[in-house]
């Protein structure tokens, strides 16, 4: 799976960066598992359209149907630099099964460590 065009960028609200991608096949339940390893995947079956959201904390949120090619990915400002490729590694990983999946637990530990400097100390 690969991104084929970005078809928009905004600046929300709260700071983040939103890009809505198009891949080049649709978003599949097995996509859907895969993220299970790295954050909370909410599945919304009962619409007419199955809904899910992706979210881990402080690195990225992905949302989107399941079957379609369009989704929506959100990282948070302060750490851009450090997460705006993460959707991307995601993508290649995917393809890899359980190789990829402990690649990119590694990719996320780091970037976690990069990001725990930046954060301010608890009280502070």
């Amino acid at each position: 799976m690969r991104i084929v065009k970005s078809v928009q960028t905004r600046v929300c609200v709260d700071g983040s960066l939103m890009k809505e991608f198009v891949l080049d096949e649709p978003l599949t339940a097995e996509f859907l598992e895969f993220l299970k390893s790295f954050g909370t995947v909410k599945l919304y079956p009962h619409l007419k359209r199955p809904y899910f959201s992706f979210e881990q904390e402080h690195f990225i949120s992905i949302k989107g149907f399941v079957g379609d090619k369009n989704v929506e990915v959100r990282n948070r400002k302060e750490f851009l630099d450090l997460t705006g490729d993460y959707f991307h590694l995601l993508l290649f990983y995917y393809h890899e099964g359980d190789t990829g999946r402990m690649k990119m637990q590694g990719i996320g530990e780091s970037i976690r460590g990069k990001m725990k400097i930046r954060l301010p100390a608890p009280g502070n």
